[in-house]
């Protein structure tokens, strides 16, 4: 990417058919491979794997040296093999990740690594196998948590420097600052496969490219909207604009010159540097010449837009090196950073002279900007609420499709709205951030909670005016409504959360023994569970990879995770077949710390009982011709204890009795505290940590701590981190 980058910069006024490639990343890709037979596989491996293999991989992989037991001279390129399939995707994986081979070794040329995935993925299809082409592993804790957390042993920095292209709420904040009128689209997305969406280094492909080429055009359009009245100009378009549409009076060269800097003031918040105005001059001449003055203006004003400045972010650094090897980020690169870290626009005017003038060149001025714009009220900071809602993953409550269990159908559904309970657990971080004391602990067991908080004092109120209105209908006509009474309105959210009705104040304290923090609200217990059912094994999951630090790997190819269909047992009792010790392996990191949750039901509700279907009752449930007529249920024992264990802090092993205890247990442990300060890290830095980022996690961790719990410290330590404003120039 930053090849293309520089690219770019030097190539800035390519003729408009070229302006859609300018932005494009990495090669083009190559045709799928496809073959019919094994031996047109075998001697396409022989021509570009096997030589590729014996130069890259076998020197630690065969013979005697036989290094995480893959012995490539025993890998049977046929992948009908019974293992050759999973063994084969786990190569690719590791050698498209770059963690093959080994960073001090050669890398190998791009043509021929991609030409051995081209192999992979065509001999897989051949033998039926079909793995997916996965992305890096992207949950971070790649790390071992003590090389990061051991203040006796701090490697040096190592972070590299970066070009990478903004996240879809900037650009989406962008084209509402300038596409007022619409008629733009949102170009880019993320893959997924990420902890969090703003990771990684997403490509701008063709595709791509042409969605932000129109939209240039559309901006530059609404910019320079204008029609001619009595021989003048008229529209709501910047003077700077306005005299180069003027019929009376052809543009001078000082005029294009003043409409391509206010262009570039508007658009990257900079004048262009002389040689741009020189060759956006030289540009704007020629397009006039081909196309006449309106298309050729407006497509010059538009190719300010396609710079890779208004769609990437630099983070490269200038300057020498100092005594550690670090370059630090121009104060430019800084002020675009801090805006994008905290808010979804470019950098106010504050912060950009505070680059001009010196201010952002010490770190002291640089936590002074993060404080002011963390207290100013007026600056809208939707990032913070975004990183908890993406860490947390109760958002996601949105996308789970809930039925009741045919099983359970007593237990209606009827009022669930997750996207009222996704609104309150945001009001519940707001307050929690509001106070920011204990952040973590408070998100962890507080039990207070909001309910219906958009809603709740409208509901009753409406609920009150249909009371009134009974109760003075009644007294009108006692007689007409002797045997009738008031029914308010059926199952509510309310009840999503073990209450009787909708609390008078908010937020509102939920039974302590009951409920402790977001992993005990209805939005993240929705979010990680099915449309029938709980799921112990993704909320695990999350538990050891969020909480834990711990890695869990994907799930094999050749592995059909499905749990047995047996609505007569409980979900603990389906689980059985994951100890299976082909199985065990990955659920034993998940199995045991995911099962205290089945304390609540698949809405998020409290219980002390599973219901299951009683088969002995179900058969004789018959009518009197033998005829079935439905299942019939009983309660089963709830079974909430689970298990900590293979975690490097032996203080948190042990066994769990409740939800409440594990939440509490949990909180007080400084181990789940770094953890969570890992995962700050990633979001805010936008990549995984490495080890020579160790000096700004445990600086960051002291900020925490040193604060009572404060998010506003531990924002600022990260962002004046030598991680966040330093790089190491290759």
């Amino acid at each position: 990417m930053a090849r293309n980058f520089e690219f770019c910069q030097s190539n800035v006024l390519l003729p408009l058919g070229l302006v859609l490639t300018c932005l494009m990343t990495g090669p083009a890709p190559a045709g799928d491979l496809k073959f019919t037979t094994t031996e047109e596989s075998r001697a396409e491996y022989d021509r570009v794997v096997k030589p590729f293999l014996a130069k890259h991989c076998v020197g630690c992989h065969s013979g005697k040296k036989i290094e995480g037991e893959l012995d490539l001279a025993a890998l049977e390129p046929d992948m009908k093999a019974t293992t050759s399939g999973a063994r084969w995707a786990m190569l690719v994986e590791k050698l498209t990740n770059g963690e093959m081979p080994p960073k001090d070794k050669p890398r190998p040329e791009a043509e021929s690594l991609a030409a051995v995935t081209r192999w992979a993925y065509a001999e897989a299809k051949r033998a039926n196998k079909h793995f997916a082409r996965r992305a890096a592993y992207a949950n971070g804790n790649q790390v071992p948590h003590e090389l990061l957390f051991d203040p006796k042993n701090i490697p040096p920095f190592d972070g590299d420097a970066r070009v990478r292209r903004l996240s879809p709420e900037i650009y989406a904040g962008f084209l509402k600052d300038h596409a007022k009128r619409g008629g733009t689209n949102q170009p880019f997305s993320v893959d997924g496969k990420t902890t969090f969406k703003d990771m990684g280094a997403p490509k701008i492909d063709e595709p791509v490219t042409a969605t932000l080429f129109q939209n240039a055009v559309v901006i530059v359009e609404n910019q320079t909207d204008f029609k001619i009245e009595e021989g003048k100009v008229k529209g709501n378009l910047p003077r700077e604009f306005s005299a180069l549409f003027d019929p009376k009076s052809p543009p001078t060269e000082a005029q294009f010159e003043t409409a391509i800097a206010h262009q570039f003031n508007t658009i990257l918040k900079r004048p262009p540097t002389d040689s741009e105005k020189q060759r956006f001059l030289g540009l704007m001449k020629k397009n006039i010449a081909d196309a006449g003055p309106v298309i050729g203006i407006r497509y010059t004003l538009a190719a300010v837009l396609m710079l890779p400045e208004a769609v990437f972010r630099s983070e490269v650094g200038s300057g020498q090196p100092d005594e550690k090897g670090r370059v630090r980020l121009a104060p430019r690169e800084i002020a675009f950073a801090l805006a994008y870290a905290l808010t979804d626009r470019r950098p106010d005017a504050e912060l950009l002279t505070a680059a001009a003038t010196g201010k952002l060149d010490n770190d002291v001025g640089v936590a002074d900007q993060i404080r002011r714009m963390l207290d100013d009220p007026k600056i809208e900071k939707p990032r913070s609420l975004r990183f908890f809602r993406e860490y947390f993953g109760y958002d996601r409550a949105t996308d789970v499709f809930k039925e009741d269990k045919p099983s359970d159908a007593a237990n209606s559904h009827a009022g669930h709205d997750p996207r009222a309970l996704v609104e309150d657990t945001d009001r519940l971080v707001h307050f929690i951030l509001d106070q920011d004391r204990d952040v973590l602990r408070e998100l962890l067991t507080t039990n207070k909670s909001f309910v219906a908080y958009k809603s709740a004092a409208e509901t009753k109120k409406k609920r009150a005016d249909e009371l009134a209105k009974f109760e003075a209908e009644k007294a009108k006509n006692p007689e007409k409504f002797k045997s009738k009474t008031f029914k308010p309105p059926g199952r509510s959210i309310y009840e999503s959360y073990g209450l009787a009705d909708f609390p008078d104040e908010q937020p509102t304290e939920l039974p302590a023994d009951q409920r402790a923090g977001i992993l005990t609200q209805p939005a993240w217990l929705v979010a990680h569970s099915t449309t029938f059912d709980n799921h112990v094994i993704h909320r695990g999951k999350w538990i050891r990879e969020r909480l834990l630090g711990g890695v869990v790997p994907d799930i094999p190819i050749t592995v059909d995770a499905q749990l047995p269909t047996a609505p007569e047992q409980t979900l603990r009792e389906r689980m059985t077949v994951t100890q299976q010790e082909y199985c065990w392996k990955c659920h034993q990191l998940m199995n045991d710390v995911g099962y205290p949750f089945e304390q609540y039901d698949h809405f998020g509700r409290f219980r002390t009982a599973e219901t299951v279907v009683d088969l002995e009752a179900t058969a004789k449930n018959v009518d009197k011709k033998g005829k079935p007529l439905g299942s019939v249920t009983r309660d089963a024992v709830l079974n909430t204890t689970g298990l900590i264990a293979l975690v490097s802090d032996k203080s948190l092993h042990g066994p769990i009795e409740s939800p409440v205890a594990y939440m509490k247990k949990l909180a007080a442990s400084q181990y789940v505290e770094q953890v969570f300060i890992r995962h700050a890290f990633r979001y805010w830095m936008g990549r995984n940590e490495s080890p020579g980022d160790a000096a700004s996690l445990q600086a960051a961790h002291r900020a925490y701590q040193e604060s009572d719990g404060s998010m506003k410290a531990l924002l600022t330590a990260l962002l004046t981190s030598e991680s966040f404003l330093y790089r190491v120039p290759k």
